[in-house]
C-alpha cells in the first residue's frame, strides 16, 4: 500500500516538473521575447576574411567589417561563427549572446573571441506638438475696420461693432490697443479689452493694452480678468 502511494506521489511530481518545464519553454518562446525590440552590431577585425554569422536560426554573410542586424527579439541566442577557408566552412566560435531589450548590443569578433563591449538603449523621441497661431487681420482690412467704427456715432454702437468682429477675426495686441482708442469711455474700452483677449495672436504682449485704459481701477480689473482665465 505504501509502495503504491509513493509511486503515485512520484508520478504526480514528475507531471508537475514536466508541466513547469513546458510552461517555462512556452514563456521563453512566446512570453519574454515576443516583440522584436533589439539590435546587434558586430565588428570583425579580420576584414579580408569571409565569415558566416549565425544567430539563433538566422544566417548572415559578413561582407564588411561591421555586421548590423535589426529587428531581433531580446533575450539569449546561440551564436556560431564560421570562417570560409576555400570551399570549407570552419567553425571558429560556438557560444551565445544575450540581447538587451529596447537597445542595440555592440560586440566584436577578434582572434577567435566574441565579446560584448557596449549596450546603447534606443532613443525614444517624444512627439513634438507644433501649435500654429492664427493670423491677425491684415493691415488693409484693419484700416477699413477703423473707418467703419469711426462712422458710428455712439460708444455703445462702436463697442458692439468691435465685439462682433471678434467672432471671425484675430488681432495683435497692438491692434486691440489701437481699436480701444476709438472708444471714448473707459467702461467701453474695458469691456472690449476683456472680450478681445482670447482673440489675440500674441497674448503674451497683452500688457500693452492696459495703456489704453485711463483709470488704474480699470487696469487692475483687466489684469484680474486675464489671470482668472485658465491656461493650458
Amino acid at each position: 500500500m505504501e509502495t503504491a502511494k509513493n509511486s503515485n506521489h512520484n508520478t504526480s511530481l514528475m507531471k508537475a516538473k514536466l508541466l513547469l518545464l513546458v510552461s517555462f519553454l512556452f514563456l521563453g518562446e512566446f512570453g519574454f521575447s515576443q516583440s522584436r525590440n533589439a539590435s546587434l552590431q558586430v565588428e570583425f577585425s579580420q576584414s579580408r576574411t569571409n565569415f558566416t554569422f549565425e544567430i539563433g536560426k538566422e544566417r548572415f554573410q559578413v561582407n564588411r567589417d561591421v555586421l548590423i542586424i535589426d529587428d531581433l527579439r531580446s533575450g539569449f541566442y546561440p551564436v556560431q561563427i564560421f570562417e570560409m577557408r576555400g570551399n570549407r566552412r570552419v567553425l571558429v566560435y560556438d557560444g551565445g549572446i544575450n540581447l538587451a531589450r529596447n537597445a542595440t548590443t555592440f560586440a566584436f569578433f577578434r582572434n577567435g573571441n566574441f565579446e560584448v563591449f557596449g549596450i546603447e538603449p534606443y532613443r525614444i523621441e517624444e512627439p513634438v506638438i507644433i501649435v500654429e497661431r492664427p493670423s491677425a487681420m491684415n493691415n488693409a482690412m484693419f484700416q477699413q475696420l477703423k473707418r467703419t467704427v469711426e462712422s458710428e456715432s455712439f460708444d455703445s454702437s462702436r463697442v458692439e461693432l468691435l465685439e462682433s468682429t471678434l467672432r471671425n477675426n484675430f488681432f495683435t495686441s497692438h491692434q486691440i490697443k489701437e481699436l480701444m482708442t476709438l472708444v471714448s469711455f473707459d467702461s467701453g474700452r474695458l469691456q472690449f479689452a476683456k472680450s478681445a483677449y482670447t482673440r489675440t495672436v500674441d497674448p503674451e504682449n497683452y500688457f500693452i493694452v492696459r495703456e489704453a485704459l485711463s483709470f488704474s481701477s480699470s487696469k487692475t480689473e483687466l489684469t484680474n480678468y486675464i489671470n482668472s482665465i485658465p491656461t493650458y
